[in-house]
C-alpha cells in the first residue's frame, strides 16, 4: 500500500523550486496547509520565498477587534523569522496591514528590514493607521551595519553595500520624504518599477539616476506637492492618478510607450506639448481631466486612445497614422457638450463596421433622450484605401443627434 502511495505521489519528487512555483499560485493560507502532508512538505514551505501578508485575507469579520489584527502580526513575524533563520533570498515580501496599536509598529520595521537584508526582488508595502497619522518608513532600513552588529551613523553611500536584487518597489499610505526617496533610488539601483500611492511626507518628488526603471506610478498623493520630476531613459510606462502638483516633468522620458493620466489639472498646452515629446508613445488614457479643452494630439506610433469623462473637451484633433482603436472611447464624453469638433488623420485602412460598435448602443442609452448636440463637425482625412464613412457617420449621428452636421467640402471626393 505504501509502495503504492509513493508511485503516485510524484509531485512531492519534484525539484525545490518547481514546487515553489507551484505554491505561488495559491493564495498563502492555502499553500501554508501543505507544511502538514510531510516533513518534506515542511521543508518545501519553509523555504518558500514569496512571503505575502495580507491582512484582510488573514482577519476574519468574526474576529473581535483588535485581537485578529495582532494574530497577523505576530504570525507575519513568526513566518519571517522561520525564512530568515535558514539565510535564503526572498523573492517577494508583501505587507498590507492597519496598524491598530503603535507598538506594533516594531514589528513591522523589522519584517521590512528583513526583507532588504534578504535581498527580496519585489516589495510591496501597505500600512494604515486607525487614525490620521502615517507609518513612516524607518531610516534605518538604509543604515549599513557593522562587522559587529552595531549601527553606523550615516546611511549607505554612493561607495557603500547596496540592494541590487531589489527590482519593484511599491509604497502605499506610507510617510517618506525626500531625503529617504534619494536613499532608496542609490541603494536600490536597478529598480525596475516604482509605485508611491496615497503617501506623504515630500514637498518635492524627484524620481532620477534609476537606468533599469521602466515603470513608474504616482497616484493619490495625500498632500499638494511643488514638483514631480521623473527622468528615466529606460522607462516605458508611466500612470499619475488623481494628485495635486504645480509642476510635472517627464519630458526627459522619451522613450515612453504607455502614459495614463487622469483626474488632474493639466491644460491643453501641457498635454499637447508633451505628448509631442514621446516619439514612441503607443497607448495614451486621458481620463477626468477638466481643465482640457482643445487637444491636439500627434503621435506616429499611437494605437490606442482612450479620452473619457473630460467635461470640457470641445475640440480633439488626433493625427495618429497607426491609431488602431479610439472610437469606442471619443463616445463616452459629456452629455452637457452643444458643440463636437472632430479631426481625424488616418493613414492605413479602417473600416467601422456597426455590428462591431457595440459602445454606440451604450452611449444613446445613456444620454437623456432630451440631450442634442447644436453642432459636429467631422474631418476624417484619410489616405487609406478603403473607409466606411457611412457606418462611421451613422453611428455618431444615432448617439449624439446634431441638429447641424458640418462635412469638409471634399467629403465625397474622399468616398
Amino acid at each position: 500500500m505504501d509502495e503504492k502511495i509513493d508511485m503516485m505521489d510524484r509531485i512531492s519528487n519534484l525539484p525545490e523550486f518547481i514546487l515553489h512555483h507551484i505554491l505561488s499560485f495559491l493564495p498563502r493560507k492555502e499553500a501554508s496547509k501543505t507544511c502538514l502532508l510531510s516533513k518534506e512538505w515542511n521543508c518545501v514551505w519553509s523555504s518558500f520565498p514569496i512571503l505575502d501578508f495580507d491582512q484582510d485575507e488573514f482577519v476574519k469579520p468574526d474576529m473581535c477587534y483588535p485581537y485578529g489584527h495582532i494574530d497577523f502580526m505576530k504570525s507575519m513575524h513568526k513566518s519571517l523569522r522561520r525564512f530568515t533563520e535558514r539565510d535564503l533570498q526572498m523573492q517577494k515580501f508583501k505587507l498590507h496591514t492597519t496598524l491598530v496599536n503603535f507598538r506594533l509598529t516594531a514589528l513591522v520595521d523589522k519584517g521590512i528590514g528583513w526583507a532588504f537584508e534578504h535581498e527580496a526582488k519585489e516589495i510591496s508595502l501597505r500600512v494604515q493607521t486607525v487614525n490620521n497619522s502615517f507609518y513612516t518608513l524607518p531610516r534605518t532600513i538604509f543604515v549599513a551595519k557593522s562587522t559587529n552588529g552595531g549601527k553606523l551613523e550615516q546611511p549607505y553611500t554612493c561607495s557603500a553595500v547596496k540592494f541590487f536584487f531589489l527590482q519593484k518597489l511599491w509604497l502605499e499610505q506610507i510617510c517618506v520624504n525626500e531625503e529617504i526617496i534619494q536613499e532608496i533610488i542609490r541603494t536600490c539601483p536597478f529598480i525596475t518599477d516604482f509605485g508611491i500611492v496615497r503617501c506623504q511626507g515630500f514637498k518635492t518628488l524627484d524620481i532620477s539616476k534609476l537606468s533599469k526603471l521602466s515603470r513608474v506610478e504616482v497616484a493619490s498623493l495625500e498632500q499638494e506637492v511643488d514638483s514631480i520630476k521623473v527622468e528615466a531613459a529606460n522607462i516605458q510606462h508611466f500612470r499619475f492618478i488623481k494628485s495635486h502638483q504645480r509642476l510635472l516633468d517627464i519630458t526627459a522620458c522619451q522613450n515612453l510607450k504607455e502614459l495614463y493620466l487622469r483626474d488632474l489639472s493639466i491644460t491643453d498646452q501641457y498635454l499637447n506639448f508633451n505628448i509631442f515629446r514621446f516619439p514612441h508613445l503607443e497607448t495614451l488614457h486621458v481620463i477626468g481631466c477638466n481643465m482640457l479643452k482643445r487637444v491636439k494630439i500627434s503621435a506616429q506610433r499611437l494605437r490606442m486612445l482612450k479620452i473619457n469623462a473630460c467635461q470640457k473637451l470641445e475640440e480633439l484633433e488626433i493625427d495618429s497614422p497607426n491609431l488602431s482603436s479610439f472610437l469606442n472611447e471619443l463616445l463616452e464624453m459629456s452629455n452637457q457638450r452643444k458643440v463636437l469638433n472632430l479631426t481625424i488623420t488616418i493613414w492605413e485602412e479602417v473600416t467601422f463596421n456597426l455590428e462591431d460598435l457595440e459602445v454606440l448602443k451604450r452611449v444613446t442609452l445613456t444620454l437623456p433622450s432630451s440631450f442634442q448636440l447644436e453642432v459636429m463637425m467631422i474631418d476624417v482625412r484619410c489616405s487609406s484605401l478603403s473607409m466606411d464613412y457611412g457606418s462611421l457617420v451613422e453611428g455618431l449621428l444615432s448617439s449624439f443627434r446634431p441638429k447641424k452636421l458640418l462635412l469638409p467640402t471634399d467629403w465625397d471626393s474622399q468616398k
